[in-house]
C-alpha cells in the first residue's frame, strides 16, 4: 500500500488549507444560518405617523372616521406652515399628510365623492396601508348613506365600524407525512454552502495529489516500478474516496449537531444522498484538473476561480429565484446547478409522493452524469499523458 500511503503524506502539505477552508465556512454557515426559522407568523398592522389637516371643523361623522384611523395611524400635531410640513415628510417625521377640507363632510354625504388631498412619503408601503384604511371607511360609509338614507352620523359610524371590525377566519392546512418537513432552513442554507467548500478544498487537495502522481517523471518511475498500474490507480481511487468522503462526513456531523431542530427523517437522507452524490462529481472535477495542470501554483488559482464562479452562478451563493433567466440557463450546463436544485426541491418536500422525490432523484442522476462525462474526459487525457511516457 505504498501509493495509498504517498497519497496522504502528500495530501498532508494542503491539509492547512483545507482546515482553514473548513474553519471559515462553519463559522459563516454558522453566522448566516443561526437565526433562520420558519414560523407559523400573524400578520400585525404597525402604525403610521399621519398628520391631519383638518379644515372641515369638528362633526361626528370625522370623529368616527378619524377614530377609525387611529388603528393604523399616530397622529402627530398638524403644522400650519406648509414649508415644515414639507420638511416633516423629508426627514421621515410623518410618512402621510391627510388635508380634510372645509364642506369635505356635506360634499360627502350629498353625492358621495371623496375631495381628501394627501400628500405622503413616495414608493411608501405605509402610505398604502393608510390609503386603505381610508378607502375602506368611506367606501363602507357611502354604501350606508346610499342604502339607509336619513341615519344619523352616529348611526352610521357604529354601523361602518360594526362592518370594518368583521374577520374572517383562514385556516391554511398542510399535509405532511412521517414528518417529513423541515422545522427550519438551516439544512437548506447549510447544504448549499457546502456544495462551493467540497468543490474548493477538493480541488486543492485531490488535484494536487494527482498532479503529483500524474507528473511525467513520476509516470516513467512508475513504468518502471515493480506494482502494476491496476494496484496503483486502485490504491489512488480507494485514498480518493476515503478522503472525500471522510471530509464530507465530517461536515455532516457538523451540520446535524449545529442543527438546533435536528431531526433524521426522509428529507435529512435525501439531503445526505445530494451531498453524497455531488462528492463524486467534485472529485471527478478535482481529478480532471490534477492531471490537466502543468504547475501546482495553477491548482490553487483554478480551486479560487472555478469554486466561486459555479457558486454565484448556480445559486450556492445567491438563490436561484434571484438569478436571471439568462443566467440559470447557463448554470443549468454546471453540475451545481443541479446540486443547489436538488436541495431546494427537498426542502420544499412536504410529502413522499413519487412524483416529488423522482425529481430530486433526477437531478442527482444528472450531477452523476456530469461525474460520468468528466471522468470520461479525464481518462482520454490520462491516456495521451501516459503514451508520452516513452
Amino acid at each position: 500500500m505504498q501509493v495509498f500511503k504517498t497519497y496522504f503524506k502528500i495530501l498532508k502539505k494542503q491539509i492547512v488549507s483545507i482546515i482553514i477552508y473548513g474553519v471559515i465556512f462553519l463559522w459563516l454557515t454558522i453566522m448566516i444560518t443561526a437565526n433562520i426559522k420558519v414560523e407559523n407568523t400573524q400578520f400585525t398592522a404597525s402604525k403610521v405617523n399621519v398628520m391631519v389637516i383638518n379644515e372641515d371643523g369638528d362633526n361626528e361623522f370625522l370623529k368616527g372616521f378619524l377614530g377609525y384611523l387611529g388603528k393604523y395611524a399616530n397622529f402627530i400635531e398638524p403644522m400650519k406652515d406648509e414649508e415644515a410640513r414639507k420638511d416633516a415628510l423629508f426627514f421621515r417625521k410623518v410618512v402621510y399628510i391627510l388635508t380634510i377640507p372645509a364642506g369635505f363632510t356635506d360634499q360627502f354625504v350629498a353625492d358621495g365623492k371623496i375631495t381628501l388631498v394627501k400628500e405622503a412619503v413616495p414608493s411608501s408601503a405605509e402610505a398604502i396601508s393608510v390609503d386603505n384604511a381610508i378607502n375602506n371607511y368611506l367606501n363602507n360609509a357611502r354604501v350606508y348613506l346610499k342604502n339607509v338614507p336619513g341615519s344619523s352620523f352616529e348611526d352610521l359610524n357604529t354601523d361602518v365600524a360594526k362592518n370594518l371590525s368583521a374577520e374572517t377566519p383562514v385556516t391554511v392546512e398542510v399535509k405532511t407525512k412521517d414528518a417529513v418537513t423541515f422545522s427550519n432552513g438551516f439544512n437548506m442554507n447549510f447544504f448549499n454552502y457546502l456544495g462551493y467548500i467540497l468543490l474548493s478544498c477538493f480541488i486543492t487537495g485531490v488535484s494536487v495529489v494527482m498532479f503529483s502522481f500524474h507528473s511525467l517523471d513520476i509516470r516513467r518511475r512508475h513504468a518502471a516500478a515493480p506494482i502494476t498500474n491496476r494496484k496503483l490507480n486502485a490504491q489512488l481511487i480507494l485514498a480518493n474516496l476515503i478522503f472525500v468522503f471522510g471530509f464530507l462526513l465530517l461536515f455532516v456531523v457538523a451540520g446535524y449537531v449545529l442543527n438546533r431542530d435536528r431531526m433524521l427523517n426522509s428529507n435529512t437522507w435525501l439531503t445526505w444522498m445530494n451531498a453524497a452524490t455531488f462528492t463524486v462529481t467534485c472529485l471527478s472535477i478535482s481529478y480532471l484538473v490534477g492531471i490537466s495542470v502543468k504547475s501546482r501554483r495553477a491548482v490553487q488559482a483554478i480551486s479560487t476561480a472555478l469554486s466561486l464562479s459555479l457558486a454565484f452562478i448556480s445559486g450556492i451563493f445567491v438563490p436561484q429565484e434571484y438569478l436571471g433567466a439568462s443566467v440559470l440557463k447557463a448554470a443549468s450546463f454546471t453540475p451545481t446547478f443541479w446540486y443547489v436544485k436538488a436541495n431546494n426541491a427537498i426542502y420544499a418536500l412536504s410529502s413522499l409522493q413519487w412524483s416529488d422525490v423522482s425529481k430530486i432523484i433526477g437531478y442527482m442522476a444528472i450531477q452523476l452524469g456530469f461525474a460520468a462525462a468528466i471522468i470520461s474526459i479525464a481518462l482520454v487525457i490520462s491516456k495521451r499523458k501516459t503514451q508520452q511516457e516513452y
